[in-house]
């Protein structure tokens, strides 16, 4: 999925960091606990020369509570000018952990967790419209607006003969015509805005006349969403579950499509490789569409975290070995924590980052690719199986 949303907004320059911790405050004490984590990030940061006043933004932010219940984790990434990303996780991350730079796999964590789409709240007279960029626990709403047909007679009558029949066919004409100007401006925004998911919801009648006059591409992202509507008198509490309950389907259902077109190109030696060494070579080329790694690599001293790849000071300068770095033009190389390297060249490139549950997927290494194109020097790692249990993606 795309992280870009959030890597273009970590500056350039030195002094950024990427902090991700535990922000559950359930207790009495969580407020110190949050703090006491904080604390022994600062320490360890500062051990590695960022300077107070980065560290001070960070400080301001983690002493504002989330206001979340529960569980949760949170993400924090800051320059000398202030903060610039601040996110809620879904989960807490399996370890406390600040990084210097941009900490691509705690961003993928907020993007997985994330879902830009479009609300339409229809009537038999037109529509109300929310883009909202949500996960489980936040939103932030991009755009509002409404769209209203020009087509008054709405309602049909009871009485029976003929003029009745005229007013009921006006009803279901005005019905259908205020629908097409429902769904041309949802088709509109949905070209414009580029939302994920598409939810429709409200009036029984209204809301089928508006999904089969959807284009092609609207009608492919859309899904009905039981019971919302343009008028007062939700039931808010009710609708917010079938809500958080649509958007957990679709990030089950969009990891599982990376990871279907993953094992198609795989099982025709297509666009696919894995393994650190040879994900690295690729992304090393610019080949990289999208990066996949397991959850269990992303975590405390797991094997990605512990190992690391040679460099040079262009994200894309990477590689397995100094000889080989050394053949790209650098000269003076280092080594960097494998993770930290690969998730940055990924993001260097424009590729996106998906972080998959360990038992949905098997991987050399725990990391995959799906790559632009494939030649004659691509290398390839067959060694892979993906479990064939769906509601694990």
């Amino acid at each position: 999925m795309q992280i870009d949303w959030l890597t273009r907004e970590i500056p350039a320059g030195e002094d950024v960091v990427t902090v991700t911790f535990d922000a559950t405050r359930d207790t009495e004490s969580g407020y110190q606990a949050v703090v006491t984590r904080w604390r022994d990030i600062r320490r360890t940061l500062e051990g590695r020369g960022i300077a107070s006043r980065t560290l001070d933004h960070v400080e301001e932010r983690v002493q504002i509570p989330t206001h979340v219940a529960g569980k949760h984790g949170r993400t924090i990434v800051a320059g000398p000018d202030g903060v610039v990303i601040d996110r809620v996780l879904l989960e807490p991350p399996s370890d406390d952990h600040g990084v210097v730079g941009g900490d691509i796999c705690s961003l993928a964590h907020v993007a997985d967790g994330t879902v830009v789409y479009l609300l339409a709240e229809i009537s038999r007279t037109g529509a109300h419209l929310t883009l909202q960029r949500r996960t489980a626990v936040e939103y932030e709403t991009a755009d509002e607006s409404s769209v209203d047909g020009d087509q008054d007679v709405i309602n049909k009558v009871r009485r029976a003969g003929m003029a009745s029949r005229r007013l009921q066919a006006r009803a279901e004409d005005s019905w259908e015509r205020n629908a097409e100007t429902v769904a041309v401006e949802l088709e509109r925004m949905v070209n414009e805005r580029r939302p994920e998911l598409l939810l429709l919801t409200g009036d029984v009648r209204a809301v089928p006349l508006v999904r089969e006059r959807l284009g092609a591409e609207a009608a492919s992202i859309a899904m009905v969403l039981d019971g919302g509507s343009r008028s007062a008198g939700v039931n808010e509490p009710a609708f917010e579950r079938n809500l958080q309950e649509a958007l957990a389907v679709f990030r089950a259902r969009r990891r599982k499509k990376v990871l279907d077109r993953f094992r198609q190109e795989e099982g025709r030696e297509g666009t696919a490789t894995q393994s650190l060494d040879d994900v690295v070579a690729a992304l090393a080329r610019g080949q990289v569409a999208e990066l996949i790694l397991r959850e269990g690599v992303t975590g405390r001293n797991s094997a990605l975290r512990l190992r690391t790849v040679w460099a040079g000071d262009s994200p894309l300068q990477i590689a397995p070995t100094r000889a080989l770095v050394a053949d790209l033009g650098v000269s003076e190389p280092h080594e960097v924590r494998a993770d930290l390297a690969i998730g940055r060249a990924a993001a260097e490139q424009g590729a996106g980052v998906t972080i998959v549950d360990d038992a949905s997927v098997e991987l050399a290494d725990g990391v995959g690719a799906i790559l632009r194109w494939r030649d004659a020097s691509t290398p390839h790692e067959h060694a892979y199986n993906i479990s064939g249990d769906d509601t694990r993606s």
